[in-house]
Parts: structure tokens; C-alpha cells; sequence
């Protein structure tokens, strides 16, 4: 498998691309997942692309691995003074957007024409693809697994942006959560269940267009971070209509 896993620069970043080999033959429309990562996770991407090969041998779909540079600044959305230690978050969120649209996109869907995107994060990278779903258009859906979504104003951003999703489409949704990651004696990241519950309420409660799950996971926040991911992709390429 390792041959079909492609280690690239984009436009200054490190990629890790996964192609089924049979996606040229494929006339279906094609499920890319662009998934925000740290530094050097390459086993990371290959533990979900092999869980995933394994239960789902048959079906055909793109995995772009963007690894960040900058964790707290690259997936925050705006400005926010540390929550523990003592790096705040640059609220970067927007240059990352823009590098996925203009460079990364392009280079992955370059030979493509049928292409359904995804989202896909883990904690504050969680968090991002929230905020990039409920931004623009041009994704079908997110996986948001123990995202940030504590992090302070998120949830009157989603309630101010997702009337404006678009309505044509099936949406696909999936949150998880660990059943533990409430239990913190940091005040804001304690509400991390409650406002998980309350986005997956707005974003796919009473709405037609949206097939959505919100799953508890057991444990903490460093919890099998690699299966909660592959879960959540496995989920929607299991509810995924080509």
C-alpha cells in the first residue's frame, strides 16, 4: 500500500496524498477528504487509509493529508489568548482556507471531474473544517472528531452562517466526541460537550439536506485520535450517494 501513499510539497507544504489505484476507471463521483494534520504524520494517514481499505475494499476515494506549520495559528479562526500553557492562537484560519482552495485543490482534483469534498480534523483541526464547511460552498460535509469546539465564539459563528450553506446538495456531518473530554477543570474547554450537541443540533436538526451523526466515543481527548478519524471517513463513504 505504501506505493499508493504520495509524499509531496504544495505551495511550501508537506502533503501525504492517497489515491485507490483504480481511480481512473471509476465514473462515479470521486469522495476527496482534506484532512489537517501536525508535523510528521505520515503513520497516522496510513493507519486510517488501512483501516479504511480494509472494510471498505471496493470503493474508490482521495485522501489529502496537509500537515500544518503553525498548529495554534493555522486552524483558529480569529485571535484567542491561550487557553492552557501559554501560546495563544493566531486566528489563521483564513490563509490556510485560502491555500487549500488555490494550491492544494487544484493539485489533488487536477485530473478529476466528478468531486465530492470533505473536511476532515481532529481537536482544533476539528474545529477548522467547522469553520471552513460553514464559510464557503464548495464542501459536501466535514468530519469533526473531539474538535475544539469550545473555543470561544464558534458557536455564534455557526448560528449566524448556516442558513447560508447551500440547500441543493446532501450534506454529510459527522462529530465525535470522547464521553470523557468534559471532565477538565479549564472552565471553557469544559463545555466542549455542550456546544458539540448544540452545533450538531443547528447544523443538522430539521434540516432536509443533511445526513448527520454525532458519536461518543469512549475515553479522553488522546484517545485513538487515528480511529476516530477513519471512522468518521468510513461513515460517510458508507452513507455517500454517488
Amino acid at each position: 500500500m505504501t506505493e499508493e501513499l504520495r509524499t509531496v510539497i504544495v505551495y511550501g507544504r508537506k502533503c501525504h496524498i492517497y489515491k485507490n489505484k483504480n481511480i481512473e476507471k471509476s465514473n462515479e463521483r470521486l469522495s476527496v477528504f482534506y484532512w489537517g494534520v501536525g508535523e510528521e504524520s505520515q503513520d497516522l494517514v496510513m493507519t486510517v487509509v488501512s483501516y479504511l481499505r480494509e472494510r471498505l475494499p471496493n470503493v474508490t476515494f482521495c485522501l489529502a493529508a496537509y500537515e500544518s506549520i503553525n498548529w495554534n495559528d493555522d486552524f483558529s479562526p480569529w485571535a484567542a489568548e491561550p487557553v492552557f500553557g501559554k501560546e495563544g492562537f493566531g486566528g489563521k484560519a483564513e490563509c490556510t482556507q485560502k491555500w487549500i482552495v488555490e494550491h492544494l485543490i487544484p493539485y489533488v482534483e487536477e485530473k478529476e471531474c466528478k468531486i465530492a469534498r470533505f473536511l476532515v480534523g481532529y481537536s482544533l483541526a476539528g474545529l477548522f473544517g467547522l469553520w471552513v464547511y460553514c464559510s464557503c460552498n464548495i464542501f459536501l460535509g466535514m468530519v469533526s472528531c473531539s474538535g475544539s469546539l469550545w473555543y470561544e465564539g464558534i458557536l455564534n459563528f455557526v448560528q449566524r452562517r448556516v442558513d447560508t450553506v447551500d440547500k441543493d446538495d446532501i450534506r454529510y456531518i459527522y462529530l465525535s466526541l470522547g464521553d470523557k473530554e468534559e471532565r477538565t477543570k479549564n472552565r471553557q474547554m469544559a463545555v466542549v460537550k455542550d456546544n458539540t450537541k448544540k452545533v450538531y443540533a443547528l447544523l443538522c436538526e430539521h434540516q432536509e439536506n443533511v445526513q448527520g451523526i454525532l458519536e461518543w466515543n469512549h475515553g479522553g481527548h488522546f484517545s485513538e485520535p487515528d480511529i476516530r478519524i477513519a471512522k468518521g471517513i468510513y461513515w460517510i463513504l458508507k452513507n455517500f450517494d454517488v
